[in-house]
């Protein structure tokens, strides 16, 4: 890899995408935990309540993941009190760090053929967008990632060993980007575009040494590592028949192509297909790009497909905007005409921005983390609540799926957030129910009794966001 300097460098970027991330952070203030992150705040809320009397939670709250990040969000509360703009300071923080070290991968991948604004590109890829806004871990994942191929590929190891031990305790799926970078490097060294540095082995052992330690920890605290007895996370560890894979596989590709990503590699295929066909001479730049994206696909291809745990597309991350990065680069070095580049970036525009706007049928399962159109959903909540409350309805009547008994909880126990008891959802017995597309708990069967069977009482619909308010036409 060639070596590259940040001086003279358009600064002005990761100026405006401060300033961005700031004002988001301002705008978002009091949002609460939504979806997967309301587990990290009841996690957070347990080492907040008994003062870091032990550093991983009790199992019957522990999904397995390490606590790095719901650490720092008890530890923030503690600093500067039990709030959300407190816990969304420490995501503004670890936001700043992402975008840094992603404007640090464009500076050394982007030439001066490509033009510098053409950088935004990469930072608006929709997944990446509302994961700045989410309370989740997956932020602080791509960070310690991000540094840790930026670390690599600079043969700096006291930072690379601070990448994998951050990986480690970040998430478990920590465990498969370890793996990703340790291929990549041999790789990138046996294919001359990495120089050895056998210093760089200090990082390795490092992280390995931290997690171990981490295990050990664990392990004499709660009696367990890595895989959970807890019931409701412990299926998500198992080796499914092929006939899951196969469908894994469908819901892998999906996850790549979903939210308008389908305009990026759709043509990114069809280039590298056509540089291949042609033998046309790639540049070390491309190569190594080439390289990290197809090692990180197939290792996590490996490590999710063959699993039951349900496949995230923010799991993928850092390969969207590794594709975001190879597609920009590929259109500006090989011999592509100045109308089909002009094209194909406006494509990746609309693509990047209608992925906010898609939305699935309510049976089919959506990750409503995975794009802004989950920010909707608040207001369509407080309008179906004051809607029941004004009709007196009993929420203990009302069975849903929605996670409305922890209401509390998601607004890091705001005082102007009620404590709800909605009904355990059944069917059966539930007078009424309470069904959403932001939910993917409700199955086929019962959405379909509910739309054939059951009384609409309220719709409440904002952009295809919706929550309606069924009754049972028994009671």
């Amino acid at each position: 890899m060639e070596h590259f300097n940040l001086q003279g460098k358009k600064w002005w970027v990761l100026g405006a995408i401060f300033i961005v991330l700031l004002l988001e952070f301002l705008l978002f203030m009091d949002r609460p935990f939504f979806w997967d992150a309301l587990t990290k705040a009841q996690r957070a809320n347990w080492l907040y309540t008994h003062d870091f009397s032990q550093l991983v939670v009790p199992t019957d709250l522990n999904s397995g993941h390490p606590p790095l990040w719901i650490g720092g969000i008890a530890f923030f509360w503690t600093i500067f009190g039990k709030a959300l703009w407190s816990a969304r300071l420490l995501l503004l923080l670890v936001n700043l760090g992402v975008c840094y070290q992603l404007w640090i991968m464009l500076c050394r991948f982007f030439g001066k053929e490509v033009p510098w604004w053409l950088m935004l590109l990469v930072f608006i890829e929709p997944t990446f967008v509302a994961q700045t806004t989410s309370l989740n871990n997956d932020m602080l994942l791509l960070f310690f990632t991000l540094l840790g191929l930026n670390s690599l590929l600079a043969n700096k190891w006291n930072w690379y060993a601070l990448a994998l031990s951050g990986i480690l305790l970040t998430n478990l799926r920590g465990i498969y980007i370890f793996i990703a970078l340790t291929v990549l490097h041999v790789l990138l060294v046996r294919k001359d575009l990495l120089v050895y540095q056998s210093k760089m082995l200090r990082g390795y052992l490092i992280g390995l040494l931290v997690f171990l330690v981490f295990l050990i920890y664990q392990y004499v605290t709660l009696g367990w590592v890595i895989i959970t007895p807890n019931p409701h996370y412990s299926g998500h560890r198992e080796a499914v028949p092929v006939r899951s894979v196969l469908k894994n596989t469908v819901v892998f590709i999906k996850s790549i192509l979903e939210n308008g990503r389908l305009l990026v590699w759709i043509p990114l295929f069809l280039l590298l297909w056509r540089s291949f066909r042609r033998k046309t001479v790639l540049s070390a730049a491309i190569r190594s790009l080439l390289l990290v994206l197809s090692v990180f696909l197939v290792v996590f291809f490996l490590g999710f497909v063959p699993f039951s745990n349900p496949i995230g597309p923010r799991y993928l991350m850092v390969c969207y905007l590794l594709a975001g990065v190879l597609f920009i680069k590929l259109l500006y070095e090989l011999p592509v005409k100045g109308y089909l580049r002009k094209g194909l970036l406006v494509a990746m525009v609309i693509g990047y921005v209608s992925g906010h706007f898609w939305i699935y049928p309510p049976t089919i399962a959506q990750a409503w983390d995975s794009s802004l159109a989950y920010v909707r959903y608040d207001a369509v909540e407080e309008d179906m609540l004051e809607y029941i409350s004004k009709k007196n309805i009993p929420v203990s009547e009302i069975g849903s799926q929605l996670r409305m008994n922890f209401r509390k909880i998601a607004a890091a126990d705001a005082s102007d957030v009620k404590d709800l008891y909605f009904a355990t959802p059944n069917l059966d017995v539930n007078p009424y129910y309470l069904f959403s597309n932001i939910e993917n708990a409700t199955s086929d069967e019962e959405i379909r009794e509910l739309q054939q069977h059951w009384e609409v009482i309220k719709n409440i619909d904002h952009c295809g966001v919706f929550i309606t308010l069924y009754k049972n036409p028994e009671f």
